[in-house]
């Protein structure tokens, strides 16, 4: 018995004195971390949909769009595409890898990162390699070169300080409202846009027990068109707090949130700023917008008042995603006469 505990624990120091297979564990479609410890390799910058990085070989015209689908793109590479080949400036694209299929792995015979890309069509899959080549001094627009192909594989190289491990910072990302329940994310992930959850004949609503006051309260929101609470100041609001024991009524936002809203770094939850300018309350809410593609029905959460005149809650919901949910009129008007036909005047 005891040989094989010996032998045990000489394998094990055998593996310990091994050296570990360097690898750039993913983040995400646009970054991974080193595992010695190094840093992150941290494309999100470099990000350019609108005007990919490109190059001419052989007549034809290669472009590459890291992080981000490029946009305007003709034949398959409309297919949210990261990388496209074109027979000449302009035509026909063909698609070699889609935007969210962006894997990084570490290439132990070259000593780089690559990107690995596909895009499956008619029984048929293009793949494209990127190697990502570290130059501290190349600080302004990466250099995109071509390196060879086989049958239906591309191979390419993008030069830039950002493949070097902690070269880059991802820039911070918001959400930039379009209107008063659309919003535009500014890393290119899409719209979100919470128009199919109007429905000022009806708000969203939650109770919540507010330990200091002793007392429940109960919320209600509505995104886009507000609502209001006759002869009370709860009047074109998208949130109004209701002591239910007393009856009061507060109002705790504007129905139209402020123009830029934040993105928590730590669940990744869309946060909408909303004040009440009415009247010089000081009343003001943060609403964080929960993604879940799951979530079909909203779930709205008030977690209460942690401060003075200062209100938080959740919306969880599938349009807190972003491309999921677009603004629908004729399903709108149909919930209006649902509503309407069990509240007759």
């Amino acid at each position: 018995m005891w040989r094989i505990a010996v032998s045990l624990l000489l394998a094990w120091c055998f593996q310990q004195g091994l050296p570990q297979q360097l690898e750039c564990r993913q983040v995400d479609h646009c970054s991974c971390l080193m595992s010695d410890g190094s840093g992150k390799i941290e494309l999100h910058s470099l990000a350019r949909p609108n005007n990919p990085y490109k190059i001419d070989h052989n007549n034809y015209t290669y472009l590459y769009s890291p992080c981000q689908a490029m946009r305007n793109a003709t034949g398959e590479c409309k297919d949210a595409a990261s990388v496209c080949q074109q027979f000449d400036e302009g035509g026909i694209g063909y698609n070699y890898g889609t935007a969210d299929s962006a894997s990084f792995y570490y290439d132990p015979n070259t000593k780089q990162v690559k990107i690995s890309y596909s895009y499956f069509e008619s029984n048929m899959t293009r793949n494209s390699n990127v190697d990502l080549v570290c130059d501290p001094g190349q600080r302004e627009r990466p250099l995109f070169g071509y390196q060879g192909s086989d049958p239906f594989l591309m191979n390419f190289k993008l030069t830039s300080v950002c493949a070097c491990p902690g070269g880059c910072l991802a820039p911070p990302v918001s959400c930039a409202m379009k209107d008063s329940c659309t919003c535009e994310m500014s890393d290119g992930s899409g719209e979100i846009n919470l128009h199919p959850l109007d429905n000022p004949w009806a708000p969203l609503r939650s109770s919540h027990f507010q330990p200091d006051l002793g007392r429940n309260f109960t919320y209600y929101y509505n995104p886009c068109s507000g609502f209001s609470f006759a002869n009370t100041v709860c009047t074109n609001v998208s949130t109004c707090q209701v002591d239910t024991a007393a009856q009061l009524f507060y109002a705790l936002g504007d129905v139209a949130p402020q123009p830029i809203a934040d993105v928590d770094q730590e669940d990744g939850s869309v946060i909408l700023h909303y004040e009440y300018t009415e009247k010089d309350t000081g009343r003001h809410f943060h609403l964080h917008l929960m993604c879940d593609p799951e979530q079909h029905v909203p779930e709205f959460t008030a977690l209460g008042e942690p401060a003075e005149n200062y209100y938080v809650m959740t919306l969880k919901t599938r349009c807190a995603c972003p491309g999921l949910c677009k603004d629908d009129p004729i399903a709108r008007k149909a919930r209006y006469l649902k509503w309407k036909a069990f509240h007759p005047d």
